[in-house]
């Protein structure tokens, strides 16, 4: 599924970001740091897709720094949003499915960490296998997603 794809099967980026930044206006520190973090990664992602960019370019402009101090300063990413993934922030998307019952932190964890897999990943040359940039973007992207679906209702 390309990106484009992945923007229909979620709804429209706008009211992602528009749940978001309503979450975001009422919280401080180093929550609202690490949720303006995320919208900033996705609305990069968008431009990417908008414009039909190569991935690679984008890659090394995705943010982790808030996710890392965050992370180093003890921030229970759970506070965030204290349920479970469940149906309503996957919208029945069979790649997501995997994710219900993951609790905010874990899936926070595994979204950063693909952020920095894919970091190395575009500087891998001569692999054997092909490393599918686009389809692990596509993965980060739908994650967040995710993500900002469930933390922002």
């Amino acid at each position: 599924m390309q990106p484009k794809d992945a923007f229909a099967a979620v709804g429209t980026t706008e009211k992602v970001a528009s749940s978001l930044y309503t979450w975001i206006a009422g919280n401080r520190g180093l929550k609202r740091t690490v949720a303006m973090e995320l919208q900033e990664n996705i609305e990069l992602i968008r431009l990417y897709v908008e414009s039909d960019a190569d991935p690679k370019e984008l890659i090394p402009k995705l943010k982790e720094d808030a996710f890392r101090h965050a992370l180093a300063e003890g921030l229970n990413f759970n506070s965030l949003k204290r349920s479970k993934i469940g149906q309503k922030s996957t919208k029945n998307k069979p790649v997501l499915k995997k994710y219900h019952g993951w609790d905010t932190q874990r899936v926070f964890e595994n979204a950063y960490q693909k952020v920095a897999t894919l970091k190395h990943a575009i500087s891998i040359t001569k692999p054997k296998e092909p490393v599918r940039i686009g389809v692990r973007l596509n993965n980060v992207f739908e994650l967040m997603i995710m993500l900002a679906i469930h933390i922002g209702k």
